[in-house]
């Protein structure tokens, strides 16, 4: 079964960082997509000590050890380090993520995450399209690496309704799978637009590559023990009242719950048990005081120690 508190800046450096973030991430000048077919089941291991085709306005480096493998195995690192909080992502535009990602049947995107140091409340996304025309879009799942270690993660892009725009041109999804010209993964939180929030923090990635679910499966990685906890959309998404989510969840792991607001508070806390059978939650739209919630958007986060996800809600009158 697959599913796919940070302060306001205030620094003119910051706002320019951001906007030239942006910009190299859904208007980057390059050339159309070529002719070839993307490559299934080729990964992006970084085993070679470089950070290879990926690029962008997040500190990039390689370590050279403590990747999916282990000592002597790289893998990407991104790094905001402060003192102000900036975007956290990066985009490849290898040729292996380049082209018709529908002919080439391409059905889910896989990657590695370890959120690096100390916690860092991260939500990362899978963002795909075409920078050149604009027509870009953002997979509405957050992925919340876990700090124990590294967790595969799997991003199905067969679904529209899963994916939000945030492109400076016009197009839908299905003709941005047409057209593939980059592939980028950022920390963002909702509503998604086309500029991320920031954060301060570090991420590591490794082991990245597109599937039919077939190709390149057959080598496993080692990767935690566990599953990361997998939560289904809300329903009903908006919503005027109660909102439910499926989860499921390793066995006998406690599962954090969490829903944020659109400025980062934290509203509601709940623990969950047994959820490994899977579980439905239903938050009843009102904070741990019991008080109602104004409409806007908001985000439930589920986590345990192996990882977990994110998923957005709006709340109407």
């Amino acid at each position: 079964m697959r599913f796919a508190t940070l302060a306001p800046l205030r620094s003119s450096r910051v706002h320019a960082f951001a906007a030239a973030f942006a910009l190299a991430c859904t208007a980057f000048a390059a050339a159309a997509p070529a002719a070839h077919a993307v490559t299934l089941g080729l990964r992006d291991r970084f085993s070679d000590g470089t950070v290879g085709n990926w690029q962008g306005g997040t500190a990039a480096s390689n370590p050279g050890t403590g990747g999916v493998d282990g000592l002597g195995d790289g893998y990407l690192q991104l790094s905001v380090a402060g003192p102000f909080a900036g975007n956290l992502g990066n985009f490849s535009t290898g040729p292996q993520y380049v082209g018709n990602w529908t002919a080439a049947g391409v059905t889910e995107v896989r990657l590695s995450l370890k959120d690096v140091g100390a916690p860092d409340n991260l939500e990362m996304h899978v963002c795909l399209g075409n920078g050149v025309t604009g027509n870009f879009w953002q997979s509405n799942v957050g992925l919340i690496p876990p700090a124990s270690g590294w967790q595969e993660f799997h991003v199905e892009v067969t679904n529209a309704a899963n994916f939000s725009f945030i492109g400076s041109g016009v197009g839908n999804f299905a003709t941005a799978l047409q057209s593939v010209d980059r592939l980028l993964i950022r920390h963002d939180k909702a509503p998604y637009v086309k500029a991320p929030d920031a954060v301060i923090g570090d991420v590591g990635i490794d082991e990245v590559y597109l599937t039919n679910g077939i190709a390149g499966i057959g080598n496993p990685l080692h990767t935690a023990a566990g599953s990361p906890v997998r939560m289904a959309p809300a329903a009903p998404n908006p919503s005027r009242g109660g909102v439910s989510f499926r989860m499921e969840a390793p066995a006998g792991e406690a599962v954090h719950v969490q829903v944020v607001d659109a400025a980062g508070r934290v509203v509601r806390r709940h623990e969950l048990t047994g959820a490994d059978g899977g579980v439905t939650w239903t938050w009843d739209g009102a904070d741990d005081r019991g008080i109602r919630m104004a409409p806007g958007f908001y985000r439930v986060r589920a986590w345990s120690r192996f990882g977990g996800m994110s998923q957005p809600i709006v709340r109407v009158n």
